[in-house]
């Protein structure tokens, strides 16, 4: 029996139904009934689908006609298990297995070929949607083979309107035209599946072909594209691949362009073209940011770049230097040289260099901040300050004048502090540790520079009063900010004990915390002995709590050169804390060995601790004697192999009451 266009009307008809209902009707349905064209669509297909079933029992299952009722019944099952899924219902991964197994006998021929591609995408989706990604793999492998093997033998694939029609009505074109976008949707599900499965290059690398074929078949979304494409490059340019990565953010930016050129212009109803000038605006703020991460990765690899250049110097045989990777795939038909050449795709070598691509990022970050404002947009405005703080501070790596190398680490902190400023830390507390945390280093990579210029000046002539003031303001205003970090871990700054409730992702800036504030005591410039000692015993009040934090295993490999620096300095802070205790104006030398006899501690024959004071107050000598033993036996057995530093504190408390 042969099957003639009569046969087929009625079905037709139904089957063009529930797309109306689908595609047309279903964006008027009442929010209490949110599926009820899906489910109108659904029954019509069922009906449809029994029509399909007693045309297909008179048929020869080996014709042609037979061919052609399995593949119209195949896509109507496929429809309706669409639909089950879309309204959230089992069974349709059932009916898709249904589908598959009725038109197996059918592979490779021209009726079914694009049937069975849609069918494989629809269960690899769901083996996805269910963290099957190997199996999802599968099905989606088999269907590029499907479409591989059709261009190959050169067919012909058909489309569901040639299906229901005749041979003379087939439309030329129409079912490749097909066949080529069922596999840009294999080909972009394939490239979630790689993501999943941590094979982000392979991920990559469908992405991008996706977006070529979107093109070259004309068949995207402006917006969608643009953003696709500003996210890709967000992969790119962190392993230097820079020519790629500007490249996807020339052509998103390009995009945009076109989006407001094609189809905002030609908006006439006012208020959908101002939906449509909102969604340009919000989304070009999000590709401007993408620029500006381009050109923070620009710098910081750049400046990585040359500081291992320096150490290779230092060391001894150089390693290769760090160069951006020149393989890249390019879009056809887009004029993006105009975007491309606003930044460079090369690291920078000097300032001049980075201050290019500063500028430029500075550029992008004031356009999203348009959009992103303090008033609407507190948290995402706050992290476009982040990132123009960023950028001051990596741009003052390459300034060589450290007067001006001050100037741009100051204009990072006026960001910073404007967060601060406007963000309530009780609501806003995980942008405000960051702003914090950064500060601490912020001022303390100010201070290092201060006290560069210092040790200079001191060769020539003494120090100023202000040049003191300042270095020590900026050990101030470090600690400040790092102990506001601690305490937003509710760390007690009395005893520094960590409460368990934090993470262990948490520990590694918390513990750099401590260690950071240790070292800024000790950096601390004055002549009072008193106070001087008083930031000695906080310097190892904070570097003990340090090294206590360290002796959990799984901190030991994070801190190996912190805990070398601790070493050193802890030897250097007991000479520092004994040389103040000995030399105060109350027990300094210049006391008479028998005035300091006579305290208690002087009286006991075979205590050790009174006779390394009455050495001590023999003399500058015997002073420098006993530190430099001190200090020896520390390095030789460590800071607490040979007394702990409470008992420094005591003893040297015990001294100065007795003194006064």
């Amino acid at each position: 029996m042969k099957i003639n266009k009569e046969n087929l009307s009625d079905i037709r008809e139904e089957y063009e139904k529930a797309h109306r209902l689908i595609n047309e009707e279903s964006k008027h349905d009442p929010p209490t009934e949110p599926f009820r064209s899906h489910y109108s669509a659904r029954d019509v297909l069922n009906a449809s689908l029994r029509k399909v079933k007693t045309l297909a029992e008179a048929l020869d299952p080996t014709s042609d006609a037979a061919t052609t009722v399995r593949c119209i019944h195949a896509n109507i099952l496929k429809d309706i298990a669409k639909i089950t899924t879309f309204v959230e219902e089992p069974n349709g991964e059932v009916l898709l297995n249904e589908a598959l197994e009725l038109i197996e006998a059918d592979r490779g021929k021209e009726p079914a070929l694009n049937v069975h591609i849609e069918i494989l995408n629809q269960l690899g989706i769901m083996r996805c949607n269910n963290s099957n990604f190997a199996e999802s793999k599968v099905f989606l492998d088999q269907a590029k083979d499907i479409y591989a093997d059709a261009k190959e033998r050169e067919l012909e694939p058909l489309t569901m309107a040639d299906l229901f029609g005749t041979k003379e009505e087939v439309e030329k074109g129409k079912g490749l035209k097909l066949l080529e976008s069922n596999l840009t949707l294999t080909l972009y599900y394939l490239a979630q599946v790689f993501g999943f499965l941590d094979n982000l290059s392979e991920s990559a690398r469908y992405c991008h072909i996706t977006l070529k074929r979107q093109l070259e078949y004309n068949e995207y979304e402006h917006v969608d594209w643009a953003l696709n494409a500003a996210t890709l490059s967000q992969y790119y340019f962190p392993r230097n691949h820079l020519a790629q990565a500007r490249h996807l953010l020339a052509a998103s930016t390009y995009m945009m362009h076109r989006y407001e050129a094609e189809v905002v212009e030609k908006v006439t109803n006012p208020e959908e073209r101002g939906e449509k000038e909102e969604t340009l605006r919000y989304r070009m703020a999000d590709i401007a940011r993408c620029w500006a991460k381009y050109g923070l990765h620009l710098l910081c690899a750049s400046k990585e770049r040359l500081s291992k250049d320096d150490d290779s110097d230092e060391e001894g045989p150089k390693e290769p230097p760090l160069t951006p990777v020149r393989k890249m795939e390019r879009f056809v038909g887009l004029e993006l040289a105009p975007y491309e050449d606003q930044v460079t795709d090369e690291f920078c070598l000097t300032f001049d260099d980075a201050k290019l691509v500063m500028l430029n990022s500075l550029s992008w970050l004031n356009k999203a901040k348009e959009y992103y404002t303090k008033e609407t947009e507190a948290t995402q405005y706050s992290k476009i300050v982040q990132d123009v703080a960023s950028l001051y501070k990596h741009l003052s790596f390459f300034e060589e004048d450290e007067g001006n190398q001050c100037k741009l680490l100051k204009r990072s902190v006026d960001q910073l502090e404007e967060i601060i400023e406007t963000l309530n830390p009780t609501y806003y507390q995980s942008i405000c540790r960051e702003a914090w945390y950064e500060l601490g280093l912020t001022y303390s990579n100010m201070l290092n520079i201060k006290l560069g210029q210092l040790d200079d000046l001191q060769s020539t002539e003494r120090p100023t009063p202000h040049a003191l003031n300042k270095i020590n303001h900026l050990c101030d205003k470090s600690i400040q900010n790092f102990k506001k970090f601690l305490t937003s871990y509710k760390v007690p700054l009395d005893t520094l004990q960590l409460p368990a409730s934090i993470e262990e992702g948490e520990m590694q800036p918390i513990l750099y915390a401590l260690f950071h504030i240790g070292r800024l005591y000790y950096r601390i410039i004055t002549p009072d002995k008193r106070l001087k000692l008083k930031n000695t015993e906080n310097s190892l009040l904070y570097y003990g709590q340090f090294v206590e934090c360290c002796k959990d295993e799984r901190m030991k490999p994070l801190f190996v050169q912190e805990i070398s620096v601790w070493s050193q300095n802890t030897a250097a802070t007991a000479t520092t804390l004994l040389t103040v205790v000995m030399t105060s104006p109350k027990i300094s030398a210049d006391k008479t060995t028998d005035s300091n006899a006579a305290t208690p501690k002087h009286q006991s024959a075979g205590s050790q601790e009174p006779t390394a004071n009455m050495d001590a107050a023999a003399g500058p000598s015997s002073v420098k004697a006993a530190v430099a033993a001190t200090v020896e036996t520390i390095r030789e057995r460590g800071f607490y192999g040979y007394f702990s530093w409470l008992k420094v504190f005591r003893f040297a408390n015990l001294m100065i009451r007795q003194g006064c």
